[in-house]
C-alpha cells in the first residue's frame, strides 16, 4: 500500500527555475525614445486614434521611419503591413518579427495570406497601420491608393483612421536621393516632421477616393 500510494504522488522536477523575458515592451520604448530625439516630431490629433478595439490606421508612404514616427505618437501598440522583402532583411527581420508586422509579396497567395492575418488582428481588437500606396513615393508625392484597403473594410467593417506625414521628404530614409552615390549623407539637419490624424472614418464610407482625399487635405493642411 505504501509503494502504491507513493507511485501516485506527482513526481517533482527539480533544477534551475525558468525565467522568460519578452524583449518587445523594452526594446519599443528604446525605439520610440530614439525616434523622438532625432526627428522631435509634431503630433496632432493623435487622441483620435481608439484607445482600444479594432481599427485600421493608412498614411502616406515617404520615408522607411514612417513606421516608427506613427508609432513613437501612438499609446498601443501597432501592426504594420509591410513588404516582405523589406521584412525578411537582417535585423529589419527581428524587430518586425517582435512587432508581429505582416509581410506581404505580390502574389496572389501571399496577399491573401496577408489579408487572413490583418483580418485576425482586426477580429481580436488590434490596431493595424496600412500605407495604400503601396510602395515609397518617388516625388514626395501622394501616390494613387491601391484597392485593397477597401476588400480589408468590406471584411472587417471596422473605424479607418487617416493620417499624413511631413518632413520626411529628402531625409536619407527616403528616395528623394536614392540614385546620388551621398545618399546616406544628411542634407538638413533639425527638420521638421509633423504627423496628423483625421477623425475615424465609418466602414460604411470607406472608399479608395475618399481615403485618398481625406489622406491629402491632411497632409496639405500642414504644409505638404
Amino acid at each position: 500500500m505504501r509503494a502504491l500510494a507513493l507511485a501516485m504522488i506527482p513526481k517533482r522536477k527539480f533544477g534551475p527555475p525558468r525565467f522568460t523575458f519578452d524583449p518587445a515592451p523594452l526594446l519599443r520604448k528604446y525605439i520610440h525614445k530614439l525616434t523622438l530625439w532625432v526627428y522631435k516630431p509634431n503630433y496632432i490629433g493623435f487622441e483620435n486614434i481608439p484607445k482600444e478595439g479594432a481599427a485600421i490606421l493608412i498614411c502616406n508612404h515617404v520615408s522607411y521611419v514612417d513606421g516608427p514616427i506613427i508609432d513613437a505618437g501612438c499609446n498601443r501598440p501597432v501592426r504594420y503591413l509591410i513588404d516582405e522583402g523589406i521584412y525578411n532583411l537582417p535585423v529589419v527581420h527581428y524587430l518586425m518579427t517582435l512587432d508581429r508586422a505582416i509581410p506581404i509579396s505580390y502574389n496572389r497567395k501571399a496577399v491573401e495570406k496577408a489579408f487572413d492575418e490583418i483580418s485576425a488582428a482586426l477580429k481580436n481588437g488590434e490596431l493595424v497601420c496600412l500605407f495604400p500606396e503601396g510602395f515609397l513615393t518617388f516625388t514626395g508625392s501622394l501616390g494613387r491608393f491601391r484597392p485593397g484597403i477597401e476588400s480589408i473594410s468590406r471584411r472587417d467593417p471596422v473605424p479607418v483612421v487617416p493620417l499624413a506625414l511631413t518632413g520626411l521628404w529628402g531625409s536619407v530614409f527616403s528616395r528623394k536621393y536614392a540614385k546620388s552615390p551621398f545618399r546616406m549623407w544628411p542634407r538638413t539637419w533639425g527638420r521638421r516632421v509633423t504627423a496628423i490624424c483625421g477623425e475615424p472614418i465609418p466602414a460604411d464610407k470607406v472608399t479608395v477616393n475618399y481615403l485618398q482625399e481625406m489622406v491629402l487635405k491632411l497632409k496639405y493642411s500642414i504644409g505638404g
